[in-house]
């Protein structure tokens, strides 16, 4: 496992991952690539500013203006587990100047607050995955757990009164937490926060336990010894922490839990404009900078066709949607 950025291996990523679109670019008419987009472009990011949905979307529209030779401007529509600013994008005019970067919101906050303004499978034209963001297990120095395998053992035991933090209820952190519950049979009570900072702060001081979190916000308090890491979400060890090992290879086969970021439009949106920014989002994807930028964020460029979009969000919702009903989950 590498420990730093193979810049090279992420461009041959995406060369490959954006055949299928540079092919369809480069059937479209010089007409139409002079006049496209002929106008600024709206990168809604449906989460509020600061936050990792936000910050990549400014990455992103940074980097897309001057490929373009028009300005992308962010605008942060929150609300509602992301569904508002969502469905501002699904009733856009289908012109490839309203576009959504958005995360697993997509296809889980409609299930989890039990109403749907928009249909994920039918009312976007996917474009392209951004990246994906894995998550680690951490505990409290004072758990007496030194091992992802100790913990589980420690919270099948009757009376071990565990409780597990979460940014918020209903993000990829708790229902992380649900998921490995319900494959293990732990039990853990859950605290719900109001974001990362007032949950990490707590576990920090010790009035809760364990909490699945991202690498960027955790890091510190790794290296600082404040917090063990135990082991992290994703099928493939991190190689910000390659001697911590993945759920799945201490004893819980398949568990792969991540943020997974992409960029859409509104369905209809014509393929000649899709064709652009599916060649543009690879270019940007390439850059070392932007890479680089995302890896500082705990995060890995994962630029895909997008067919494979489409089939990452299936196995998102394939993956999610049974967690969440078997957890009765619900979002007010």
């Amino acid at each position: 496992m590498a420990s730093s950025i193979d810049t090279a291996a992420i461009q041959r990523r995406a060369l490959i991952a954006g055949a299928a679109g540079l092919a369809l670019a480069a059937s479209v008419s010089p007409a139409t690539a002079q006049t496209w987009p002929g106008k600024p472009l709206r990168l809604v990011a449906p989460f509020a500013p600061g936050g990792a949905v936000d910050i990549a979307a400014r990455i992103v529209a940074e980097k897309l203006q001057p490929i373009l030779g028009h300005p992308v401007v962010v605008d942060n529509k929150g609300g509602a587990g992301a569904m508002i600013g969502t469905e501002i994008v699904a009733r856009s005019a289908p012109d490839g100047l309203t576009l959504l970067l958005t995360s697993n919101s997509l296809i889980n906050s409609p299930v989890l607050f039990g109403r749907a303004p928009y249909d994920w499978r039918t009312d976007f034209a996917f474009i392209t995955t951004i990246l994906t963001q894995p998550m680690v297990l951490v505990a409290h120095p004072s758990v007496p757990a030194n091992s992802f395998a100790e913990l589980i053992a420690l919270a099948k035991r009757e009376g071990s009164k565990l409780s597990m933090a979460t940014p918020s209820a209903g993000t990829i952190n708790h229902l992380a937490g649900e998921m490995l519950a319900q494959r293990t049979g732990a039990r853990w009570e859950m605290v719900h926060y109001k974001g990362s900072g007032p949950a990490n702060s707590d576990l920090l001081a010790g009035q809760v336990h364990i909490l699945f979190d991202q690498l960027a916000s955790t890091l510190p308090h790794l290296k600082a010894g404040k917090l063990r890491a135990l082991a992290v979400s994703t099928a493939e060890r991190a190689s910000q922490l390659p001697d911590v090992p993945t759920i799945a290879e201490s004893g819980v086969a398949g568990f792969d839990a991540v943020t997974l970021f992409g960029l859409s439009a509104p369905a209809k949106t014509p393929p000649a404009a899709l064709a652009i920014l599916g060649a543009a989002m690879q270019t940007v994807l390439a850059d070392p900078a932007v890479v680089k930028r995302f890896d500082d964020m705990g995060a890995t460029v994962r630029p895909s066709t997008p067919e494979a979009f489409r089939a990452a969000l299936v196995a998102q919702a394939d993956m999610w949607v049974p967690v969440i009903q078997k957890a009765n989950i619900r979002l007010e």
